[in-house]
């Protein structure tokens, strides 16, 4: 499982693959100069919630990776991430396209 932490205070747990696309989507926005927020769900002690962090160009972003091999990215995915930042609830995990299930 990687982790994208934000400064030294936030990390989030993701597993390589997800984490990949994540860093390739968030790396496009902030290319353009984009600022978004990042969701993402949270389970704490059985209580489902959603976490939020805005995301800008000179954010303190560390990704970290458990496998040394870069993922194959779906480009499909990547766009889909993109698109999820421009909503209200900004960049969430979406499916991955494609994929039956």
């Amino acid at each position: 499982m990687g982790q994208l932490s934000y400064g030294s205070s936030l990390s989030i747990h993701l597993d390589d693959r997800t984490l990949a696309h994540l860093q390739a989507a968030i790396g496009v926005k902030l290319h353009n100069g984009e600022s978004f927020y990042l969701s993402w769900a949270t389970d704490k002690e059985g209580d489902s919630g959603r976490s939020s962090v805005w995301i800008f160009p000179s954010a303190p972003l560390f990704y970290t990776f458990v496998d040394s091999r870069w993922p194959g990215l779906n480009p499909k995915w990547v766009e889909a991430l993109v698109r999820s930042a421009n909503t209200i609830e900004g960049m969430t995990v979406v499916p991955e396209p494609g994929l039956a299930g």
